[in-house]
């Protein structure tokens, strides 16, 4: 699985089921004190999870949150074993963690996962990674919530993984990992930055502006604890997806990028082998792990 993750994060993932069964993914809801903090901190986790199992022949992977009318969402990876691809499902969440009514969001004839959810400018948006596309696609929300149509393509020809949108300094900043020449999927981080979302996307003049396979990968929004951004990546060090890796952003501009490691959540904290996702919304903490 190793080198085949140097072309294309779905053909290690089809690697490892060939090796190893199929993987399966579970998502986790911590209305506790969050993971993160105790990964940062040193305190001792006090976490309340819940933890959501796909049914058979499924596995759920990638939660991002969203609060909509009050009521928080979460939109995920629902892959199929049997269709060897992933729509992006969504569920209402309760404030204590438990999941409602499972539909579909969004399904097209390739594989989607990563939904990337957010508002901007009081409109709903989603960015799913759509790497074997060779795009980074924007989807707009027609009727929330599973009516989208696809509002344009922000990159075109550039196979970016895990698309994560970050709006800081009247700037928009898109974060993910990008093969490109002999670099494999997970190893190098580059940024595009634009002034509008409907702007033109520029590449980065330090890409790729981390090139570490144990942190480039991203794992989640970008988010700010004790007034430092942090930037959740993925340890894929000896296989995809083996822990959450927070990095205090250090310099964020035109002309440059630096972050520190400081902190790590590992397939443990969650009764699992993996992790390689972590969100918020309204007080909950939401993680995927790998059972």
């Amino acid at each position: 699985m190793y080198f085949l993750t140097r072309y294309s994060p779905r053909l290690a993932r089809k690697a490892y089921r060939r090796l190893f069964g199929n993987e399966q993914w579970f998502l986790a809801v911590n209305a506790g004190r969050p993971l993160a903090d105790s990964a940062m901190t040193g305190r001792t986790p006090a976490a309340q999870l819940k933890v959501h199992h796909a049914p058979p022949g499924r596995f759920w992977a990638d939660p991002f949150p969203v609060v909509v009318d009050g009521k928080i969402w979460v939109f995920f990876e629902d892959y199929s074993f049997a269709s060897k691809k992933a729509a992006i499902g969504c569920a209402p969440v309760s404030a204590d963690g438990d999941l409602g009514e499972v539909a579909t969001a969004l399904e097209c004839p390739h594989h989607l996962s990563y939904p990337f959810v957010f508002e901007h400018q009081g409109r709903l948006y989603l960015i799913p990674d759509t790497w074997d596309e060779h795009r980074v696609d924007l989807w707009r929300c027609r009727r929330f919530p599973g009516d989208w149509r696809r509002e344009r393509i922000l990159l075109d020809g550039v196979s970016m993984s895990d698309p994560t949108l970050h709006l800081q300094d009247g700037k928009l900043w898109l974060f993910g990992t990008v093969s490109e020449a002999r670099a494999r999927a997970n190893d190098e981080l580059h940024i595009y930055v634009a002034d509008a979302l409907d702007g033109t996307w520029r590449s980065h003049p330090a890409n790729p502006v981390v090139s570490d396979r144990r942190r480039a990968r991203p794992a989640g929004r970008l988010f700010f604890r004790g007034g430092h951004l942090i930037r959740p990546g993925q340890d894929c060090n000896g296989g995809y997806g083996r822990a959450v890796v927070l990095n205090r952003v250090d310099e964020l501009n035109e002309r440059a990028y630096a972050e520190t490691p400081i902190g790590r959540i590992d397939g443990s904290c969650l009764g699992g082998s993996g992790a390689h996702t972590i969100n918020y919304a309204d007080g909950l903490e939401f993680l995927d792990g790998r059972g």
